[in-house]
Order: structure tokens, then C-alpha cells, then sequence
């Protein structure tokens, strides 16, 4: 049984995975897995990079990693769907790393935390359910300190953007706004490197930030708002628009957009000319507003369009004097794109 083997507690001694990639790419070349193996030779095939890895033999390895990783973990916890949402795991790994994944996923993860030291015993306790109905019922599994790495290409340009505002003046206190925590990834890491940093975030899915709190180390001081994304930026420029004597320092110094409904596909209010209007509102002159989005998802054709379509938008909300719309492709062969808005220094308003 897959699932069974997916969910038993590692080993205690294993080989590193870059020791058995070779022997994981051989074994998938002479049957183990036909469909990757064909990838895998054809990859070997194609033009090479300076790297000397070609983008599809580096996507091949990039699935084997996965696939490698999670077999060697074990289930924290699974909460299964409720209220609209679909199921959700959390895996606990060797190095006491936390992962989560949407519906039963074996082929990757939305997130990926690093705890300090040994997991606890009662992490990997065998006689416990890690079945439940909530996290509530989730079992304890103490992440004491989160070493605040970031797992994906994207997150680590947004968070370089982020702690730059940090150095550039130490007394300084910047404003950022996440749209979509997920478990926390991007905000531990932003709040553990930058001491006068105020993070506020928004998540749809009220059990993940419960889950961040309690698996994945989320600081205290990151301000999490259950809600629609939407309605948070629409009620926090009333609130700009009402005060302007006040308004700049109700404003965001960075604004992080990315949610995601179903693979790679953006919902329509995340990416709807009233969204966008109220992103303008609220980010300072200086400010940067960005959003992730996939440029391209073979499973929804759809997304190719929706992306050119929310570039467009993007560029007619955000052609002020001196605003700056650029994207850029992040990750070798990767579908992320990130969208990013530069505001002038003077009023953002113009």
C-alpha cells in the first residue's frame, strides 16, 4: 500500500539524497518508473544548460527529490476537507523539517519549514492518530524555533525585497502585507531577519494558520486575519481614503499577492480591476506590490491567458508617472512568474 508506505517512520540511518540520486535515476532509467525514466533519457537528449543539466533532466530530478523525500517522512497530522476545504497534511521529515500538502498530494509540498534540533519523541509516537477531524485533534509536535529557510526560488526574491527595507534604515519599522500565508514560509523568515518588521497576513483557510502556530514555528508578532483577500484590501483603502491625514502610515511598504484556487490557476477577484485599485491605495510612494502567478499549467490551459490578462491589468491600473510593471520568470524551467509594481517615491496616488 502506497499511502502505508508514505506514512511509516523513517529510518534511523539512510544514505543522503545526493548520494542515491544516481542510483534513483538509474533505477527509473531500466523500468522503475517508465514514464519518468523516457523524461529523464530524452532530457539527457536536449541541449544543455551552463550548468550542464538541461532544464527537463532538472525538472526529472527535481519530481525523483520529491518523490524520494516524501517517502522517507511521516504523517504529523491530516485534517481532513471541511467548510469548502480540501483535505490538508502535514509531513514531518529527517531533519526536522515540516512540510504540508493539499488533498492527498504525493508529488510535492506548499511548504516547507525547518525546526532547530531533534524532533521531539512524541513527534514520531506510533501509537497516536494522526487522523483528525481538526487541528484541534492534531497531535503535539513542538517546533521550538524555525530556522526561517525558504524552499522555493519566488519566495526568496520576495523575502530579499522585504529584509532589504530592513537594512536600508535600522530604525526604520516597514509595513508588508501578505496575501496568502499558507503555513507561514515567507512570513517566519521575513519576521526572524528583520527585528522592526510589521507582518500582517491574510489566509482563506482558517486551519492553516493554527497549523503554522503550531508545526511550523509562525512568530506571534506575524498579525494573521482569516478572510477574504478581497475584502481585506477593499475595507484597508476605506480606511486610507477615510484618514488621509493618517493614510501613510496605514500603508504597506511591500504587498505580497499569492493565492491560488486550483493548480496554477489565480482566483477572479484576486486579479479583478477592484483588487488592483485597492492595491494602488494602499501601498506607499517607494512601495512595491507584487504577485505570484503561473505563467503557464498544462493541466488548466486556461492560465496562460489569465496571466497575459492580469499583466494587462496590472499595466493600465499602474501607469502612473514613474510607476514601473515588470515580470519575471523565477526558477529553472519553473511555471512561476512573479509580477512586480515599482512605485515612485513621491505621492503613490498620482
Amino acid at each position: 500500500n502506497i499511502s502505508d508506505a508514505l506514512d511509516r517512520p523513517p529510518p534511523l540511518l539512510r544514505p543522503s539524497l545526493a548520494a542515491m540520486k544516481p542510483l534513483l535515476c538509474l533505477s527509473l532509467l531500466c523500468g522503475g518508473a517508465p514514464a519518468l525514466g523516457a523524461q529523464l533519457r530524452a532530457a539527457r537528449q536536449a541541449p544543455e544548460e551552463p550548468d550542464g543539466i538541461s532544464p527537463d533532466a532538472q525538472r526529472a530530478l527535481q519530481r525523483v527529490a520529491a518523490v524520494e523525500d516524501l517517502r522517507t517522512s511521516t504523517v504529523l497530522c491530516r485534517v481532513g476537507a471541511s467548510g469548502g476545504f480540501g483535505s490538508v497534511t502535514v509531513r514531518l521529515h529527517s531533519d526536522n523539517s515540516r512540510s504540508v500538502a493539499f488533498n492527498g498530494d504525493v508529488s510535492g509540498y506548499e511548504t516547507k519549514v525547518r525546526c532547530h534540533g531533534e524532533p521531539d519523541p512524541q513527534c514520531t509516537n506510533a501509537t497516536i492518530s494522526r487522523d483528525a477531524g481538526s487541528v484541534e485533534e492534531c497531535p503535539a509536535c513542538p517546533c521550538e524555533e524555525a530556522d526561517g529557510g525558504l524552499s522555493g526560488p519566488y519566495s526568496r526574491e520576495v523575502a530579499a525585497e522585504i529584509v532589504s527595507r530592513c537594512s536600508q534604515d535600522a530604525s526604520a519599522s516597514p509595513r508588508v502585507l501578505l496575501l496568502g500565508l499558507g503555513c507561514g514560509e515567507l512570513a517566519t523568515h521575513v519576521a526572524r531577519r528583520c527585528e522592526g518588521l510589521q507582518v500582517d497576513a491574510v489566509e482563506l483557510d482558517g486551519r492553516l494558520p493554527a497549523l503554522a502556530r503550531q508545526y511550523f514555528g509562525l512568530p506571534d508578532r506575524v498579525q494573521v486575519t482569516v478572510s477574504d483577500a478581497l475584502l481585506v484590501v477593499l475595507a484597508a483603502q476605506q480606511d486610507v481614503e477615510r484618514d488621509q491625514l493618517l493614510a501613510d502610515g496605514k500603508k504597506y511598504d511591500v504587498i505580497f499577492v499569492d493565492c491560488f484556487s486550483d493548480g496554477g490557476e489565480t482566483p477572479d477577484h484576486c486579479r479583478s480591476p477592484p483588487f488592483l485599485q485597492a492595491l494602488h491605495a494602499i501601498v506607499r510612494g517607494g512601495g512595491k506590490v507584487i504577485q505570484h502567478l503561473w505563467h503557464t499549467d498544462p493541466q488548466h490551459p486556461q492560465v496562460a491567458g489569465q496571466f497575459e490578462g492580469t499583466l494587462g491589468l496590472y499595466r493600465k491600473e499602474f501607469s502612473c508617472h514613474d510607476c514601473k510593471v515588470e515580470t519575471r520568470a523565477v526558477g529553472l524551467g519553473s511555471v512561476d512568474s512573479l509580477v512586480l509594481v515599482s512605485m515612485p517615491a513621491a505621492a503613490s496616488q498620482a
